[in-house]
């Protein structure tokens, strides 16, 4: 156990060495799922590995629950705060077959205990609990959600309750659902709590000692069709409009994925008499093939020429060639090597010619690295090497570029103008002058006669 937990620290700190980028999702025709919405992505380099109408707005039921929580662990710092339960937190759930945890009016519980309710076993009365007490009033505590979630970018996201039970205007989706459970993951007792399968809540004023037990069975060994060694949390879902809902990650060799899955079918896929959870399926049957199929590569290197990119003003040079400005590292399938990626500079970006003097690792332009027609990172290129340039052809050019601009010709233009002018002038002086001794020659002849 020690040598693994060493080498995942190895690994994660090797990771953490890496030149970060963004990547998009190339690995969907991998595996066939019956799930609607899907996405997967690795918590080591932040790619997007798997996506399937990750931004369709949808009723995320319980998954709300994740933000419910994060508001309160940045809101109440001291997790033994005691509260009483107000009546209208109960109340309010009488009729819709919520899912509770016996939590009884006046009851005083803390909100550890209301944490463990609300993210273990998913009871909505440990949400309008914790909505009424931060927020002031759980409408308060609304309203603070849907900024929570504004900040945090998420542009598919409003909430109209603190628990997901069904409504209109209650809706989020796959890639936002993300940015929330990325946030809450910043806390580590949410992921102690999430990561709990069974916990013990201590005796209440009015309960007494008893046990709960998690909603995710991804995490118990026991249920063999959805367990999934490495599952850690992080909250289900599951209503008439939102299907079966989950959000969880699982660790394996150091490998670390965030998997959300949203409106599932549920079924009996197999005959035997009980309906299958096509989010815990799906989600397990994907990450295995990621955890078995996806390794960290090396894609590229300083030692690649990608390009070249023309140079002006440099004495029997007019080229410079771009490398990488470091080596760059992406999630590929096993046997991939720097050979099967493309990379090119992005379209548009690189520039028409450079002007010397450049030096080596100057910064020129991004590239796109692809695989399988698909971006999966954005590198930077650099020069390779240095280049000198040559005063002559400076001058020269820059009289060259001179001339080509607008300003210039304008000039030119004008400068003809008034030179036409002065010529102009210079003619019709000396006509008028010419004239003047005509008529003098004239008038002397007249008084020869």
């Amino acid at each position: 156990m020690k040598k693994a937990i060493i080498f995942c620290l190895t690994f994660a700190v090797i990771l953490s060495c890496f030149a970060p980028f963004s990547a998009g999702a190339v690995y969907n025709s991998a595996v066939e799922t019956e799930t609607e919405i899907f996405y997967i992505e690795s918590l080591d380099t932040g790619a997007v590995l798997f996506e399937k109408n990750s931004t369709q707005k949808t009723a995320p039921a319980s998954l709300t629950k994740i933000v419910t929580a994060a508001l309160a662990l940045r809101h109440c710092t001291d997790l033994n705060t005691v509260i009483t339960v107000s009546e209208h937190c109960i109340r309010a759930l009488d009729g819709t077959g919520s899912s509770l945890a016996g939590i009884k009016v006046g009851e005083e519980i803390t909100m550890r205990s209301l944490l463990y309710c609300l993210l273990v076993s998913s009871a909505n009365e440990a949400a309008m609990i914790i909505a009424d007490y931060i927020g002031g009033t759980v409408a308060d505590f609304v309203a603070m959600m849907n900024d929570f979630a504004a900040e945090l970018g998420c542009v598919n996201t409003h909430f109209m309750n603190p628990h997901g039970l069904d409504d209109p205007d209650h809706y989020s989706c796959a890639a936002d659902m993300a940015k929330i459970a990325k946030y809450a993951m910043q806390f580590p007792v949410f992921n102690e709590i999430t990561a709990t399968t069974e916990y013990t809540l201590p005796a209440t004023n009015m309960n007494e000692e008893r046990k709960i037990n998690t909603t995710n069975f991804m995490m118990k060994p026991g249920y063999k069709e959805y367990y999934l060694e490495g599952a850690k949390g992080i909250k289900t879902g599951s209503t008439t409009n939102a299907g079966k809902c989950v959000v969880t990650t699982a660790t394996r060799n150091g490998y670390s994925y965030l998997a959300v899955a949203m409106k599932a079918p549920f079924y009996d896929y197999d005959k035997d008499g009980y309906d299958e959870n096509f989010a815990f399926m799906d989600t397990k049957k994907m990450l295995e093939w990621t955890f078995d199929n996806i390794k960290l590569k090396t894609v590229t290197d300083p030692s690649r020429i990608i390009t070249v990119a023309k140079v002006k003003y440099a004495w029997g040079v007019d080229h410079v060639r771009l490398v990488p400005a470091e080596e760059y590292f992406a999630l590929v399938p096993v046997g991939v090597d720097s050979n099967s990626v493309l990379i090119e500079p992005v379209e548009g970006g690189m520039p028409e010619a450079l002007e010397a003097p450049i030096k080596k690792g100057d910064e020129v332009c991004e590239a796109v690295v692809k695989y399988s027609g698909e971006e999966i990172a954005r590198i930077k290129l650099v020069a390779a090497e240095d280049i000198d340039f040559s005063l002559i052809l400076l001058v020269f050019g820059k009289l060259g570029d001179l001339a080509k601009t607008t300003g210039f010709k304008i000039f030119i233009g004008l400068l003809v103008l008034v030179i036409i002018f002065i010529i102009a002038a210079n003619i019709y002086v000396n006509n008028n002058k010419k004239r003047k001794r005509i008529r003098i020659v004239n008038y002397r002849d007249i008084n020869h006669r």
